[in-house]
């Protein structure tokens, strides 16, 4: 019954405040349906074809549109030249950077050849930005309301007063919004714009030498993010070079902004910003996942198109988008409502489903804990083994891959895939670490581990306990915590616990490397059948992909996909042209077998949900990645992954329970003196 009442409530109050939000008199879909039913089709044509020659074409659409209807509102008053008597607002500071009229006068040019006197171009602003940023999908992201008119006034002055400040803090941002009938919502979905485009050093640069005017940096801002800026950025003069707002990742529209605005990378301090309030950064947490970022995007650029417009006989068609044709006094003043919606709604709703979630997590934590019961046993594995018998152990392990990570990074990478092979061949025994002898070759030499690397660190890790805890701790327990190590250090927290207490192997054979460890090249059923086999499921197996998000492919491992897929010389049709290309210009042949390539394109050494995002987009660089695209319910995993919190947790699940496979515990094995030969 309170249910009942509860999701009902919920109802009427999305239902209300989108009719109170979302309402622009005289706006509608398909505007033009009668009066220029090509209208639509000639606009995308146009922008699909400048798009495809110029990749940075869809952040300067959206800002051009962002630009102008925070100024007199989306009247395309931003697109009007300044004359000897007046500065338009083109010229304004904030719009110096602003791209792409050419294109819009071409749109416009073919709109008055078919329907003259009928498009405004204020619509084609509207228009443009979305048929921009959809050119990636092949396919529109949202719909737009058309029958929008012409403004005839435009002055720099406004520009200035009205456009948010990448140096504005989060009250100054909130209220600009508000005047804009646009929420806090609205501002941190809207400012998900800057995963695509490009920022210029003297937006931002204050906060890399000059953040208080006393020559220092903003304490805020990541420091390695700083120190790669600095690199770009060479001086607080410096106001023609221009950085990625979402580096290698600024030309597709993603996710990727949210995930490093929560590391502390946000180009901006207006992006910074956000983080400094609760509400803000709760926005944030959801906005990790595609879909809610895909949904709220098109509801919220719906709600600035809308910002002041001028419908029926207001305003005017201009012939030509830079030139306003009729006098400005025919323009009717216009009131602008401020918007009651608050973050204090969402606040509101969520506290009033306190109960029903919280039924319905105890039921999750049953279930996840008898799950966790059933499928994460490991006889003779607990948290902390070592503590009376090596207490410095985790410590000086955590020690020694800090500072080798420190100075190589893609170590972490390394250590994750290492765990891996070693777990799938004879489980989790570091029999992966042996080496061959005159009489035997072992894992170490078998093809899907002779770029496998870190075995000095390894080493060094060994060296130092047996220093301090003789014959006590394992091989195998120093691979499992290294990994988790190496991939924490970017966090400076663990990500996962590591449940210790394996002890060492004694046989390693190249052969069953071979026969276990997954190939780059397996299609869905085949992964599935030996996942399964190491008592994984479907889950494990998208989630464990995940750590492709960190690390290089050699080109021998996936070339294949690019020259000669079926064995006539043809392309797999399942990647990415685009991407397909790109891959070609670094692997050369079918013979290289020396280059490698990053998997995660722009992400490679951060550990976060990139993958999935490329994965979506068919940037996936091994079949077997492609594959998990082949089947319905490991899909819907991947689209679960494209949430942080979600992957970082099921992560730990996954590592711990492949963390577990057939380990030697109690008197079996050995603890072996040097991880690379069997002791006598």
């Amino acid at each position: 019954m309170k249910s009942s009442f509860l999701l009902l409530l919920l109802f009427l109050v999305v239902a209300l405040g989108g009719s109170f939000r979302g309402q622009a008199a005289s706006l509608e879909h398909h505007f033009y349906k009668k009066s220029c039913p090509q209208a639509e089709e000639i606009v995308q044509d146009i922008i699909w074809k400048h798009v495809a020659n110029n990749s940075e074409l869809p952040a300067k659409f959206l800002r051009m549109f962002f630009h102008d209807c925070f100024v007199r509102g989306c009247d395309a008053s931003v697109l009007i030249n300044s004359t000897a008597n007046s500065t338009a607002e083109k010229d304004a500071a904030p719009n110096l950077s602003l791209a792409g009229f050419d294109v819009i006068d071409e749109v416009k040019t073919a709109l008055e050849k078919t329907c003259p006197d009928t498009v405004s171009c204020a619509d084609i602003i509207a228009l443009a930005a979305r048929d921009s940023v959809s050119f990636q999908f092949n396919r529109s992201l949202w719909e737009v309301q058309t029958g929008r008119r012409d403004g005839t006034i435009s002055l720099a002055s406004e520009a200035r007063a009205n456009i948010p400040s990448p140096f504005s803090n989060f009250t100054t941002l909130a209220n600009r919004f508000t005047n804009k009938t646009l929420d806090v919502e609205d501002l941190v979905v809207l400012s998900g714009a800057h995963t695509i485009g490009i920022g210029h050093c003297n937006f931002f640069s204050n906060r890399l030498y000059n953040f208080t005017g006393k020559g220092d940096a903003d304490p805020s801002l990541n420091a390695t993010y700083a120190a790669f800026l600095k690199t770009q950025c060479k001086s607080l003069s410096d106001n023609t070079t221009t950085v990625p707002m979402d580096p290698g990742s600024s030309l597709t529209f993603d996710t990727h902004y949210y995930e490093n605005l929560k590391l502390h990378q946000g180009m901006f301090q207006s992006d910074a910003a956000l983080l400094t309030d609760q509400c803000s950064a709760n926005i944030i947490d959801k906005m990790l996942d595609t879909t809610n970022f895909f949904n709220a995007f098109k509801n919220s650029i719906k709600r600035m198109g809308t910002i002041e417009v001028l419908t029926g006989t207001n305003g005017e068609i201009r012939k030509k988008c830079s030139v306003a044709s009729i006098s400005p006094s025919m323009n009717l003043p216009l009131v602008s409502v401020v918007s009651t919606q608050s973050c204090l709604d969402s606040y509101y709703i969520e506290a009033m489903l306190v109960k029903m979630k919280s039924i319905f997590l105890l039921f999750l934590v049953l279930v996840v804990a008898f799950g966790g019961y059933v499928r994460g046993q490991a006889s003779g594995l607990k948290y902390h083994f070592y503590k009376k018998s090596c207490p410095e152990a985790e410590p000086i392990i955590q020690d020694i891959i800090w500072k080798r990570v420190a100075e190589r990074p893609e170590l972490a990478a390394k250590f994750l895939r290492m765990l891996f092979h070693d777990c799938f061949v004879r489980g989790c025994d570091a029999s992966v670490l042996i080496n061959s002898t005159a009489n035997n070759s072992a894992e170490k030499d078998a093809v899907p581990n002779l770029s496998l690397a870190g075995f000095d660190v390894i080493d060094e890790v060994k060296a130092a306990l047996e220093n301090a805890c003789p014959d006590t701790v394992s091989c195998a327990d120093i691979i499992a915590l290294a990994a988790r190590d190496s991939v924490s250090f970017q966090f400076k927290r663990p990500l996962w616990e590591v449940q210790t207490g394996r002890r060492d192997g004694t046989i390693s054979k190249k052969s069953e490397a071979l026969a276990n460890i997954p190939a780059p090249t397996f299609n869905f059923t085949t992964l599935v059948r030996r996942f399964a086999s190491k008592t994984l499921d479907v889950k494990d197996l998208v989630v464990l992909s995940g750590a492709h998000t960190i690390g290089v492919g050699l080109c021998n491992f996936f070339s294949n996909r690019l020259y000669n897929f079926t064995g006539k010389g043809d392309a797999d049709p399942s990647l990415n042209p685009p991407y397909a290309a790109f891959l070609r210009t670094q692997c050369k042949s079918l013979s290289d077998n020396t280059t490698s390539v990053p998997m995660d394109p722009g992400s490679s050494l951060i550990f976060d949900t990139h993958y999935y995002e490329n994965l979506k987009m068919h940037q996936g660089l091994f079949q077997s990645d492609a594959a998990l695209l082949t089947n319905q319910r490991s899909v819907h995993i991947v689209d679960k992954m494209l949430n942080t919190e979600k992957f970082f947790h099921a992560f730990k699940n996954s590592i711990k329970r492949m963390g577990a496979i057939e380990v030697l515990t109690g008197t079996n094995g050995q603890i072996r003196k040097k991880c690379s030969v069997v002791n006598s």
